[in-house]
């Protein structure tokens, strides 16, 4: 009886074991610099992530075009995607109450699961 026992305990802590320890992939993620021409990183940039053409989906279940964040004190501007994709980055400064950006970049992005795609933009 005590062996019978003592192999269910084993078989079950095998089993949970292999169950839990399955690898979960993370999302896709970038991280997005962006640096004038000298290098420096610049604050309260306009980053827009979008695929080309125009019109696609970022994110097809949601029926999401873009994805918008601000670069903060450090010139960075941080995303998470739920797909592999490849989409390209724009950034843009705007100075004053402007509608039309005074310098502008872009980059492409390779997304991919358990990455952190990171890219500097210098706007010109």
């Amino acid at each position: 009886m005590l062996k019978k026992l003592s192999f269910i305990i084993v078989l079950t802590f095998c089993f949970g074991f292999i169950f839990l320890s399955c690898h979960k992939t993370t999302p896709p993620k970038a991280i997005v610099t962006v640096v004038d021409t000298g290098e420096i990183r610049l604050a309260n940039v306009k980053v827009t992530v979008y695929a080309k053409p125009n019109g696609s989906y970022i994110d097809p279940e949601s029926k999401i075009v873009n994805d918008i964040q601000y670069t903060d004190a450090g010139g960075d501007a941080y995303f998470t995607f739920k797909n592999k994709a490849i989409l390209t980055a724009k950034a843009e400064l705007f100075i004053g109450n402007s509608t039309i950006p005074s310098k502008s970049g872009e980059k492409l992005l390779k997304l991919d699961e358990d990455h952190t795609e990171t890219k500097t933009i210098e706007i010109k």
